[in-house]
Parts: C-alpha cells; sequence; structure tokens
C-alpha cells in the first residue's frame, strides 16, 4: 500500500505540475460560493442551492460535512456517508475555531488528492501495465483530464471523483498482478470491493470482473467466490437496505424506478454518452436535465461531430490493436458495463453524462495500444485534439464560474 501511494521520482515534476492545475481548477469552483459558507446558516445554503447548476450533480457532500447526515442514496452509495462522518468532526473542529464553516475547503482537498492519484494511477497503467513511454503517457493523461465530465467531476462536490480514484487504482493494481502473474487473494477482494462498491454499489461490479480477469478460472472456486465476493456482496446489500429503511430518509431517496426505456438510444450515444461527456454542448451549458435542459441538445459547430467521430474511432482502432491483451478485455469489459448499465437498462440515461468518470478512461487506455509504437500522425492528432478540449473546456469554465451569484 506504501508503494501505490509514493511518488517516484520520475513523476515528481509531471505530477507537480498536475497538482497545480487541479488546484486552480478547485479554486474556482471554491472561490465562486465561498462567501456564501463565511457566514453559514439557512438563508446562504438556500443562496447556494438557487446559485448551484452543475449540470445533474448535486452538492451533497457539502451538506453532509456541514450537517452530518445520511444524505447520499444509502442503497446507491452505502458507506458514502460514513465514510465523510470524520470529515464532517473535522470541520465542526475548524468551525469552533475560526467561525467558518470551512466544508469547501475540506471537500475541495479530498477532490484534489481523489484527482491527483487518479493521474497518477492512470499514467502508471499506461507505462508499467501497457508499455508506453512516459512522454505518450503524460499526453494520453493530459488528454483524459480535458474531457468535459471528467474535467467537472474533480471539481463538483459529489461522489464521482472518489469513485473514479478507487475504480483506477482498481485497475492498476490489478494491471500490475496481470504482469507479475499474480492473483487477488480473498481478503484483497474483499477490501476492494468494500471500498469500491461502498461508494458506488454499482461499481463493485467492476471488482468482480477484476478479479475474473486476473484469477481466470480460479474465480470460480466455491471458497474464493463466497467469502471474497457473494457475501460481501450480501452483506452490503443487506446494511444498505436496513439503513434505508430504519432511516427518515426523504422518499425520493429511498429505493425507486432508477430506469428510463422513453429515451432514444441513438441520439443518446451521440449526444450525450460520446458527446457532452466528451465535449460540453455551448447550449445549455451544464444545464439540469431535471429543470431546465433538453435531454438532447445539438452542437452548435459541425466541426465537435468529427472531433468526436475521430475520438471513438481511435478508441475502436486502438481496442482492436489491444484485443489480445488481458488487461484491455478488462478495461474494455468496464465499458461495456456502462453501457448495459446506461443505454441497455437505461439507469441515469436522461443525465448519462454525469456518470463520465466512472468509464471514460477506458478511451484513453485502449488509445494508448496504438502509442506502444512510435506513432507521429497518432500522437499529433492527439495533441491537437487535447489542446482543444483544455482550451474549449477551461474557458467555458472560467466563463461559467465567474458570472456573479444571484442573491434574490
Amino acid at each position: 500500500m506504501t508503494d501505490l501511494f509514493k511518488i517516484r521520482k520520475e513523476e515528481r515534476i509531471p505530477s507537480g505540475v498536475a497538482l497545480i492545475i487541479i488546484i486552480a481548477l478547485n479554486v474556482l469552483m471554491i472561490s465562486k460560493f465561498w462567501c456564501l459558507f463565511v457566514d453559514y446558516d439557512i438563508d446562504s445554503w438556500k443562496v447556494f442551492m438557487r446559485n448551484f447548476h452543475m449540470s445533474g450533480f448535486d452538492p451533497i457532500t457539502y451538506a453532509v460535512v456541514s450537517n452530518w447526515n445520511i444524505g447520499y442514496n444509502i442503497i446507491r452509495h452505502p458507506l458514502l456517508p460514513f465514510l465523510m462522518y470524520p470529515v464532517y468532526l473535522l470541520n465542526q473542529l475548524l468551525w469552533g475555531i475560526t467561525g467558518v464553516n470551512c466544508a469547501p475547503l475540506l471537500v475541495g482537498l479530498i477532490l484534489v488528492a481523489c484527482a491527483f492519484y487518479s493521474f497518477l494511477f492512470l499514467g502508471r497503467i499506461m507505462r508499467e501495465t501497457i508499455g508506453i513511454p512516459p512522454t505518450a503517457a503524460l499526453l494520453l493523461c493530459a488528454f483524459y483530464f480535458g474531457l468535459a465530465y471528467v474535467m467537472v467531476t474533480i471539481i463538483v462536490p459529489d461522489h464521482f471523483c472518489l469513485s473514479m480514484f478507487l475504480i483506477l487504482l482498481l485497475l492498476y493494481v490489478s494491471g500490475r498482478k496481470l504482469r507479475s502473474h499474480t492473483e487477488f487473494s480473498i481478503r484483497e477482494a474483499i477490501l476492494l470491493f468494500v471500498m469500491t462498491a461502498g461508494v458506488t454499489l454499482s461499481n463493485g461490479a467492476l471488482v468482480f470482473l477484476s478479479v475474473l480477469v486476473v484469477n481466470g478460472r480460479k474465480f470460480w472456486k466455491p471458497r474464493a467466490l463466497l467469502l471474497g465476493l457473494v457475501v460481501p456482496s450480501m452483506l452490503m446489500l443487506g446494511f444498505a437496505f436496513a439503513v434505508n429503511a430504519s432511516e427518515e430518509i426523504p422518499q425520493d431517496q429511498k429505493v425507486q424506478s432508477w430506469t428510463n426505456s422513453s429515451i432514444p438510444r441513438g441520439e443518446t450515444l451521440i449526444e450525450n454518452f460520446f458527446g457532452e461527456s466528451l465535449q460540453l454542448h455551448r447550449r445549455h451549458i451544464l444545464g439540469d436535465a431535471l429543470v431546465n435542459r433538453p435531454v438532447i441538445v445539438d452542437y452548435s459547430w459541425p466541426i465537435q461531430y468529427v472531433i468526436e467521430a475521430v475520438i471513438v474511432l481511435f478508441f475502436l482502432w486502438g481496442a482492436w490493436t489491444g484485443r489480445k491483451d488481458r488487461f484491455e478485455w478488462l478495461v474494455l469489459g468496464c465499458l461495456a458495463f456502462a453501457i448495459f448499465l446506461h443505454l441497455v437498462l437505461g439507469f441515469a440515461i436522461n443525465e448519462v453524462y454525469i456518470m463520465t468518470a466512472h468509464w471514460a478512461f477506458v478511451i484513453p487506455l485502449s488509445w494508448a495500444y496504438l502509442l506502444k509504437r512510435r506513432n507521429p500522425f497518432v500522437e499529433v492528432l492527439l495533441f491537437a485534439i487535447t489542446f482543444y478540449l483544455w482550451a474549449y473546456h477551461v474557458y467555458l469554465l472560467w466563463n461559467y464560474l465567474t458570472w456573479p451569484l444571484s442573491f434574490k
């Protein structure tokens, strides 16, 4: 565990630059609403909620850290409110000392740490597991964090950044085991499942998938399967349902139908899943589909469809190139699960782009197989797309987050 989180000598400069950028983006977010938390009360929270519009993301973590309660949907996030309880206690201590609700700062520190280690783990996967040069790995990491809802994820006070960090940790550990020809122990499988599924229950399926790909046929041994995955799953679900039944949770937070079959899948795939997730639409920017944003929004510039097509086609090319690698099977399995969950079952399909951090890492990891051997054309194209994504999204986010607050 110490080795996993230790910053290596060759990582210090690129990770330092990445850290500065991540902090700058979070400062932009925190400074937008900081004045409402300095003299915090119920009225300032109402003003905050009237002004906080970041797509379908919810500022639940601010509320939980400010005044602890279950907050999150306990069925989907069984352990998350309890993981935030120590942060709430620290906030109470700081609040008593400073007289200021420090929830934005504490949540910002969590987001910065998760985004920073997501950057490190993604880069290590590319260098150590896939085997591409450090410069190519750095370029693909920059590309990934330039994607629309990855950049937004690392600054919004929701659970998605933490979830992304845990998934990339899972993939990094899985890749190390594949390359060293070792297997997940029962203890490791339990620990990874509790951490990953405890934050977002559906992502526990990725632990199942990782253990299956790494352990192979040994995955099906009754003792390993029952003790490592089935029993923890049952206990997690039982705990979540027990808390859901016993707590006074608002009805919209309790178990309900989370799927939708009425939204057109083809348009969703183009405009949202591989669209808004990767490039923001300028119209209805960061609008909430549950409030005033249409579910389907067209791009203003035709060139954006071309860029989307290029990203997807090169992803498919990379997936085909890496088709003989078991790690690529695992990566594509993560995408297949996201497609099944969101596009087939229709879970959260009306705002599917906010789930981007749960699957979009598949794109740069598949592109990486194209860069195992130096390919100047692919590298130049990737650099151009990355530059565009960062310029476009930073400009839009800056304009969006520097707009004056409304105190009415």
